[in-house]
Order: C-alpha cells, then sequence, then structure tokens
C-alpha cells in the first residue's frame, strides 16, 4: 500500500511516501538541522538510512533548507528540476512578486518583518530532470510533472491512488482562511500557466498535499481555481 505521510518542520511541510520497504522524502520542511528530521523519522516509524530518494519539488529555500542534513543522515541522493538546481546549489533566492492581493500582502509584511529563513545554504542535487520523471525505480509507483505557473522550476508528484504533492503551486499560508493557487510568482503574466499547471493536477488527483496547509479536497482547489479565473475574466 502506497502512503503519504505529511509532517511540518518550521514555516512548511515535507512529506514521505512509504510503499512496503520503500520511502521516498519529498521536501525538507522550513527548519534547518538533523535533530527535527531525525524526530519525524522517529514518529512515523521510518528508519532514516532506509530512504531510498530526496525530491525538491521547486528551488525554495523553505522547500530545501534541511536537504543538506537529509543528504548527509540518509545518504540517498538528491533530485530537482533542472532549473531548480542552480538555486540548490549556489543558496540562491528567488525574485518573486505577488500575484494576487495576499501576495502583494506578504511581500509587503516580509519586507517589513525580513526573510523568516535569513541564510539559504548550499547543496549539491544528484539528479536533475526535465519534462517527467519516473519513480518506479526507487520503488514508488507515481511520477514527477512539471507544474510552472508559481516558479518556472515547480514541479508535482503525481500518485496513481489520486493523490499529489503540489509544493506552492496550490496553498494555504499561514492565517489565510482558505485554499488560493499559488500567490507569490517569479514570471510576468503567469496566470495561464498556472491554470494549466492546475487543471493537469485536478485531472490527476482527488487529494492534493501542498507546502503550506493542506491536504485539500479537489473540490476546493476546483473552487480557488474558478475565483481566480473570475477575479481575472478568465472564467
Amino acid at each position: 500500500m502506497l502512503e503519504v505521510i505529511q509532517y511540518t518542520i518550521g514555516m512548511s511541510n515535507g512529506f514521505f511516501l512509504r510503499s512496503g520497504e520503500a520511502v521516498i522524502a519529498v521536501d525538507s520542511g522550513g527548519e534547518m538541522g538533523e535533530a527535527p528530521f531525525l524526530d519525524v523519522c522517529e514518529k512515523h516509524g521510518i528508519d532514516p538510512r532506509g530512504i531510498r530518494l530526496l525530491v525538491v519539488t521547486h528551488g525554495h529555500v523553505d522547500h530545501f533548507v534541511n536537504m543538506g542534513p537529509m543528504k548527509a543522515v540518509t545518504g540517498a541522493p538528491l533530485l530537482c528540476h533542472r532549473l531548480a538546481a542552480p538555486f540548490l546549489r549556489e543558496g540562491l533566492r528567488p525574485v518573486v512578486f505577488g500575484r494576487n492581493e495576499l501576495g502583494k500582502a506578504i511581500m509587503e509584511r516580509q519586507a517589513i518583518e525580513g526573510d523568516p529563513i535569513p541564510f539559504v545554504p548550499r547543496v549539491e542535487p544528484d539528479i536533475e530532470f526535465m519534462g517527467t520523471y519516473d519513480l518506479a525505480p526507487w520503488g514508488i509507483d507515481g511520477k514527477i510533472i512539471e507544474t510552472p505557473g508559481h516558479s518556472k522550476c515547480s514541479t508535482a508528484v503525481i500518485l496513481p491512488t489520486g493523490e499529489a504533492i503540489v509544493g506552492d503551486t496550490i496553498a494555504q499560508p499561514h492565517g489565510a482562511s482558505k485554499v488560493t493557487l499559488a500567490f507569490l510568482t517569479d514570471t510576468e503574466g503567469s496566470d495561464d500557466v498556472l491554470f494549466d499547471s492546475v487543471e493537469r493536477i485536478l485531472s490527476a488527483a482527488h487529494t492534493i498535499y501542498s507546502g503550506h496547509g493542506g491536504p485539500f479536497t479537489r473540490e476546493e482547489v476546483m473552487e480557488a481555481l474558478m475565483e481566480e479565473k473570475a477575479r481575472l475574466g478568465k472564467a
């Protein structure tokens, strides 16, 4: 049986995919250190040395900040989209802006309060991909697809169980009343690209796991998509 395990460290979620003895870790949570990772492994009965692959959904620091310690503990290779690799390898921050009112408000607050993760660590990816990546060789029946819109390097893990892990393509930030589509983007005019990515996720999944909040139902995400399209006159 394929199992999705969600945990929260710091400001964001990480995930384990477990099928029998095979385990893959997706994203890292938003806090750096070996101890919090070992704690969530122990809580969920996972031997960190048995994790076969580490996956980063996109190149934003709150999703890979702890991948260095996770690589050291597990000995597993680290996989990311080719366009995400420079952010991990060089410790870069993306240039993003708010694509809706929520995103603009968050950017304004961050400008006043400062970045919640002040240090971007460097970590070397071992595997880079573009297009679609098959997880079957790692013992998990599933695939990773490209889902640009939040970032050019955004990806989603799609599972045959009707579940998906989508990074920040769909999210519910702290304090928000309901799920929303990506409220930040690195691409001008990204709305249509984002909508297409969300629709491809919804065509494959009924349960959506996010980097922030969740999990969400297909119906919740569909409502958010329709609201966004209506706001922009694209319904």
